[in-house]
């Protein structure tokens, strides 16, 4: 067998030996609430063009945008293709963008319009029929976590969460969810009530970084470093989150959110349960998760918080040659 050319398109920490094929995704559509934000500008529909680029997705796909901008479906398909022109990790091809451009609608409303959510019924319908989605939605809450219950609520009401036999409908959940445990239980009471809990889909898009998936194979598929990765061998472990760009259109977000909440109850959570966790039983995610659940459990909070934390306000910075109204490192 020789062996294959690796391209843009292709893994790179993916084996040129393996000749398994892609598994490509069935017929669906993917509704983004709060598709004007950064995170949508910058890795959501820039995502799903590397998808479609590397053909991993079908035919039948459909992208369809939500907020309260005044736009046509041919406005917001603008809007996708400069995202996707300047962050996607693979080439631009005029191919790849008219397939998946034909796909693209937008509603525009708020969440709490009745008439907006009525069409997008009608437009998630629409696509059903005419791009062959088959039923299958997948609804993205790029939002504030105090609009979710409002989002799942109004999805409810108007049947979009509804679904026949051989059908799905998912919802996936931006960070952070809630801001203490209650509100997180109450939150998670509101989706639940909506939706089944295999359709519920929390995420943390920072652990799809390859240096963050890196840690494992480090830790447990290294001859070198498995064994001393211990108590014995190990003094102590700083975890360090640096970002180049500034708080740049999330002023309002970091506002009602604070960066630390944004970033330390999860990202850097997970860092710290990946770093510490014992090796699991297998890499399922019923495993993993267990692991990590017996490290956050584990950890012991100082009685004054302030004794062993430092805090800042955002000020003015550079990124790289060019003066930022706010810049920022975090720390934990």
């Amino acid at each position: 067998m020789h062996p294959v050319e690796i391209t843009a398109t292709h893994n790179p920490l993916r084996s040129p030996k393996d000749y398994r094929l892609n598994r490509i995704a069935g017929p669906s559509s993917l509704i983004i609430f709060g598709v004007t934000g950064d995170l949508s500008r910058k890795k959501l529909m820039p995502a799903v063009y590397d998808l479609a680029n590397r053909g991993l997705l079908p035919p039948g796909f459909a992208l369809v945008g939500f907020a309260r901008r005044d736009w046509e479906d041919e406005d917001f398909a603008q809007i996708v293709h400069d995202s996707v022109r300047e962050h996607a990790r693979t080439e631009f091809r005029e191919d790849v963008w008219e397939q998946l451009s034909r796909g693209i609608r937008f509603i525009q409303g708020t969440f709490d319009d009745d008439d907006a959510f009525a069409r997008l019924r009608d437009t998630v319908d629409t696509l059903d029929r005419e791009r062959g989605t088959m039923g299958n939605h997948a609804f993205y809450l790029s939002i504030p976590p105090k609009s979710f219950p409002q989002v799942t609520e109004q999805l409810k009401r108007s049947g979009l969460t509804e679904q026949k036999p051989g059908q799905w409908r998912r919802v996936v959940i931006e960070k952070p969810f809630g801001s203490d445990l209650q509100s997180a239980i109450e939150l998670n009471d509101v989706v639940a009530s909506v939706f089944p809990p295999d359709s519920v889909f929390r995420i943390d898009h920072y652990l799809g970084k390859e240096t963050v998936q890196n840690i494992l194979a480090l830790r447990f598929a290294n001859q070198l470093y498995e064994p001393i990765w211990n108590a014995n061998h190990v003094d102590h472990v700083q975890i360090t989150m640096a970002e180049d760009i500034g708080v740049g259109g999330r002023a309002g977000y970091y506002d009602g959110i604070g960066a630390a909440r944004d970033v330390i109850q999860n990202h850097l959570l997970q860092l710290l349960a990946l770093t510490a966790m014992e090796e699991p039983i297998s890499f399922d995610a019923a495993d993993l998760r267990a692991e990590k659940e017996k490290i956050l459990r584990a950890v012991e909070l100082p009685d004054d918080l302030s004794t062993a934390t430092a805090r800042g306000q955002y000020s003015g910075g550079w990124q790289g040659a060019r003066r930022s109204s706010a810049s920022s490192t975090r720390t934990a």
